[in-house]
């Protein structure tokens, strides 16, 4: 009798040890998939964020929070294989219809992430390139919701298992626990030490239940530090619309002094009447409705600190029949993205204004200004013609002044004209043959070439997507450039070169990895610059020489740069002095990322 009983109470006590490790193990699954929820909704917000703001530092929350959904998917995954394989093993090798199920509900909500990340990326890949309204048009027409609803229901589905689980574990342990008791007292009658054995088993048995008890509070308390630090307004509420749980977010959002508590208040107990009947009607809405308000942007109480604007969520909570038993909120703090918002349409409006000034001054000095000018020059010269031999040698060389100095203002507007044109005038982007382009500019500097005794050595030029007049401009640019600042006891010499590779960064803002992107290379054998001037000599009115040494506004180099950037591309000057200068000219062979009129 002795030795049955001892062997009943230690096969009590193994089932409960077995039971309380499929609790602990049933209860990491459910906050794994809590987590799973919780950074979903995190990289939500983030995403809604950068779409409005386009925040770089909301970007990488963006990015960090899937890479936190994607960890604790992995996570949950191995937990639900551990079960399966579990169950697997106590069945003989036989997989139970539960296990698959759950592995199939695993492999669909893999699928459902990997289809709303693909699309959230889409949204702001749109952002990033065609700016926040066609990311709002793609956002109002994408079904990223519907996806997330879906997620939201599969992980439901798992909550709903696990609990059940627990469930049937408990009404099990209950079982055990009684038959256990019955041997032990019927055991008790046939001997003393057979008493004494079992009960020492089941206080045994009742420390390890409070010891998981324990653990569970534990866990509880840990659940209720993560809520609290964080940065958001967190509340649950019951299905009267009382509060049952909040964070110290949101306490410190109302004004609660610390140590104090809200729980079983209501709306109408802590906010203004107008404030509490907005709460109060959205709260019945998802009470009775079960469909959850997402992102409802509104105005704070008037005595918030430093917070202006909420984003509020509420989602209903159901117990494990399905049946909703309250709801869950969730406020985020956008005082700083509508002042951003708001900011946004300023500057857009002033950016506005400004290319409208610039319209009106190209027209301006493609006529007023350069009608003065006309007018100095025919008058110089008839003042020349008629009165040359009656004026002195000094009046001479003042009307010698006065011409030259009217002669480079015509030039410096009309450079400043061009410079203005590269987008005013802006082409749109078509295939151009870049072998073709050079061979024209070329010959239109035939003569200059003769006179300087010079050459252009041009290799093979692929076709890319392009404005064939401004690449026309930036080619004849940097040669005209190569060939005024040649040495003087040596034939200018220009080699122009050019590879083709693949994109491996984002440093360009018109490439994205793995575009195919050119590499040209125009150098020569001139008398070259110091090489701290490199960026300098791309600012316009920017010279390294005087006008008397080498003629010119200095603006030919910066609209060589103003075209490239046009085109999603860059330049880069290498130099060093009597060693001659090299252009770097990188750009996309296909326009599919950079805009038309940056």
């Amino acid at each position: 009798m002795l030795v049955g009983l001892s062997f009943i109470a230690w096969q009590s006590t193994q089932h409960f040890l077995a039971t309380a490790e499929r609790v602990s193990h049933s209860r990491e699954i459910l906050e794994t998939e809590e987590k799973v929820l919780r950074y979903l909704m995190e990289m939500e917000s983030a995403r809604r964020g950068f779409i409005v703001s386009g925040d770089e530092q909301t970007l990488r929350e963006f990015y960090e929070a899937r890479t936190l959904v994607n960890e604790s998917f992995r996570r949950l995954s191995d937990l639900l294989a551990a079960d399966a394989s579990s169950e697997s093993a106590d069945a003989g090798g036989i997989r139970s219809k539960e296990a698959q199920a759950a592995l199939d509900r695993l492999r669909k909500l893999r699928l459902l992430l990997d289809n709303s990340f693909a699309k959230q990326a889409q949204e702001v890949a749109t952002r990033k390139k065609d700016g926040f309204e066609a990311a709002q048009r793609l956002f109002a027409t994408s079904d990223s919701e519907m996806a997330t609803r879906e997620i939201h229901a599969v992980i439901a589905d798992f909550e709903e298992r696990e609990r059940m689980r627990l469930l049937e574990r408990s009404d099990t342990t209950r079982i055990v626990a009684a038959a256990t008791t019955l041997f032990i007292i019927i055991g008790s009658s046939a001997a003393v030490v057979a008493l004494l054995a079992s009960g020492w088993a089941i206080l045994r048995d009742f420390a390890l239940r409070r010891r998981a008890e324990a653990a569970l509070a534990q866990q509880a308390r840990l659940l209720s530090d993560i809520i609290d630090t964080m940065p958001e307004l967190v509340f649950l509420k019951d299905s009267e619309g009382h509060y049952v749980l909040d964070n110290r977010a949101h306490r410190r959002y109302l004004g609660v002094t610390p140590g104090e508590t809200i729980n079983g208040k209501t709306a109408r107990d802590i906010y203004p009447k107008d404030i509490a009947d907005r709460h109060a009607e959205e709260d019945q809405y998802v009470l009775t409705t079960g469909a959850p308000i997402r992102d409802r942007e509104e105005q704070a109480r008037p005595a918030a600190p430093n917070i202006r604007w909420l984003s509020t969520t509420r989602i209903p909570l159901r117990d494990p029949g399905g049946k909703i038993v309250g709801l869950v909120g969730v406020s985020l703090d956008i005082t700083q993205r509508r002042a951003d918002e708001e900011k946004l349409k300023r500057f857009a409006a002033q950016l506005e204004r400004s290319n409208a000034e610039l319209q009106s001054f190209a027209s301006v000095a493609s006529h007023d200004l350069q009608e003065p000018l006309r007018k100095i020059q025919a008058f110089g010269d008839r003042l020349r013609a008629k009165c040359g031999d009656q004026l002195s040698e000094q009046g001479r060389d003042y009307l010698d002044r006065m011409q030259s100095a009217a002669s480079r203002m015509q030039t410096l507007i009309q450079d400043l004209l061009q410079l203005s044109r590269v987008t005013s005038r802006a082409q749109p982007f078509q295939p151009c043959d870049l072998g073709q382009i050079v061979t024209e500019v070329t010959g239109d500097l035939e003569v200059r070439l003769e006179q300087s005794s010079g050459n252009v050595e041009v290799g093979e030029m692929p076709t890319i997507d392009a404005d064939p007049l401004q690449m026309r401009q930036l080619f004849q640019n940097l040669i005209t450039n190569a060939l005024k600042f040649h040495k003087p006891d040596e034939p200018p010499l220009v080699r122009i070169d050019c590879e083709q590779l693949a994109a491996t960064d984002f440093s360009l803002p018109g490439v994205r990895p793995p575009d195919r992107i050119v590499r040209i290379t125009v150098e020569d054998n001139g008398i070259g610059f110091d090489p701290k001037f490199a960026d300098q000599i791309f600012i316009v009115f920017q010279r390294l020489h005087t006008k008397t040494e080498y003629e010119g506004t200095g603006i030919g180099l910066a609209v060589c740069r103003k075209i490239t950037d046009r085109h999603g591309g860059s330049i880069v000057a290498q130099s060093e002095e009597g060693r001659g200068a090299k252009f770097v000219i990188t750009l996309p062979v296909k326009q599919t990322n950079a805009p038309e009129n940056p």
